[in-house]
C-alpha cells in the first residue's frame, strides 16, 4: 500500500480498534503518518460513526438534544478563538459540521454567509430543513463561483480518504487572504506509550477514523501541496485527570467536549464549593491542582505529543 501523502510504499501492521474489531493499519516512515485503506464515505453517509466511536467502546450515544448542547458549549470557544465581530459578511465553510452547532452559533451571532459539508444524510438534512443553513454531502455541490474567507475542519479531516488532493482542493476556493483551521487528532497522543499495558491504544484507533496525522505528516502535506503558509502546533485538550483515570480504570470516560475534558474544572467548583471549614486550605489545594495541570498540558504541548493538532493554512 503506498502512502496517501508521499506516495512511497508503507508497511502494515494488525491493530485491535476501539470497536474490538482487528484491521491492517499502514505506516508511512517518511511522513510518520498512521492510515487505513478502506474509505468510509458510506458507512459515514448512512450514519454509522457514533456506534463504532461510542456505543462499541461502551460510551452513551447522545441525545440530539444533549449532542446540540454540548457541541453549541465548544462552539461558542471556537467563535471566539478564530473569528472577530467585523468578520460577519464573510464567506464561511464548515467541512464535517454533524448537527451544525457551529455554523448555528454563526448564524445567531450574525454572521451572513455561513456554509458546511456534511456527508451524513441524517445530520445534513437537519441543518438544511431545521437550522435553514445551506450543507452539502460534497464540496462539489457548491456554486463554483464562491470563494471563502474562512474554512474549518473540527476533527473531520481524518475521516477523508485523500487528504492531500483534499486540502488543494480547499485551498483552491480560498479567498486571498482566507485561512483554513484543522484540528485533528495526535497520532503521537502521549497516553498510547505513557502507560505499560494500558488499553488506550485500541480505544484510539476507530475503524471510520482513517488517517492518524503527526506534526510532520501534516508538514509533509502543505510542503508537497505547495501550500507556503502555515503553522502547526500541538495542544493538550485532556487533562491529567483524563491520565490517572486510564491507569486506574482502563477505559474511558464521557466528555462533554470533542478532544477536550472539563473534570479538572469540576472538581475545583467542587472543592470551592465544599463544606470544608478551612478557606485557605481549599485555596491552596486548588492552586495546586491548576498547577500540575497547567504544566502537564504545557510539557506535551512543546514537545509535540499534545492530543491535538491545530493546523492553519493562509493564502497570501
Amino acid at each position: 500500500m503506498i502512502c496517501k501523502i508521499c506516495k512511497l510504499r508503507s508497511k502494515k501492521k494488525s491493530v485491535v480498534t476501539r470497536s474490538g474489531k482487528k484491521n491492517n493499519l499502514y505506516f508511512c516512515k517518511n511522513c510518520d503518518f498512521e492510515f487505513f485503506s478502506h474509505n468510509p464515505r458510506k458507512k459515514l453517509s448512512l450514519n454509522k460513526l457514533n456506534f463504532s466511536r461510542l456505543k462499541m467502546a461502551g460510551l452513551k450515544i447522545p441525545s440530539l438534544k444533549e449532542d446540540f448542547k454540548n457541541g453549541t458549549f465548544q462552539s461558542e470557544a471556537y467563535v471566539k478563538k478564530y473569528l472577530k465581530n467585523n468578520e460577519k459578511k464573510k464567506n464561511v465553510l464548515e467541512i464535517g459540521c454533524s448537527f451544525g452547532y457551529f455554523l448555528n452559533t454563526l448564524k445567531k451571532k450574525g454572521f451572513k454567509n455561513v456554509y458546511g459539508v456534511e456527508i451524513n444524510q441524517v445530520c445534513k438534512k437537519y441543518i438544511n430543513q431545521k437550522l435553514k443553513i445551506p450543507c452539502y454531502s460534497d464540496l462539489d455541490e457548491i456554486d463554483s463561483e464562491i470563494l471563502f474567507d474562512k474554512i474549518f475542519l473540527f476533527y473531520s479531516y481524518e475521516y477523508i480518504y485523500k487528504p492531500r488532493e483534499y486540502l488543494e482542493k480547499l485551498f483552491s476556493i480560498l479567498n486571498k487572504k482566507g485561512k483554513i483551521y484543522i484540528i485533528t487528532p495526535n497520532k503521537n497522543d502521549i497516553l498510547k506509550d505513557l502507560v505499560p499495558g494500558s488499553k488506550f491504544s485500541n480505544f484510539f484507533y476507530d475503524i471510520h477514523s482513517i488517517n492518524y496525522f503527526s506534526v510532520l505528516s501534516l508538514k509533509k502535506i502543505a510542503n508537497l501541496s505547495k501550500i507556503k503558509d502555515y503553522s502547526i502546533k500541538t495542544y493538550q485538550g485532556y487533562s491529567l485527570a483524563n491520565l490517572f483515570h486510564w491507569y486506574l480504570n482502563q477505559k474511558p470516560i464521557k466528555s462533554i467536549l470533542v478532544g477536550e475534558d472539563v473534570f479538572v474544572e469540576n472538581l475545583l467548583k467542587d472543592i470551592k464549593n465544599s463544606n470544608a471549614k478551612i478557606k485557605v486550605l481549599k485555596n491552596k489545594i486548588n492552586s495546586l491542582i491548576q498547577l500540575f495541570n497547567k504544566k502537564y498540558k504545557k510539557i506535551l504541548a512543546k514537545h509535540n505529543f499534545g492530543n491535538q493538532i491545530i493546523f492553519c493554512v493562509e493564502k497570501r
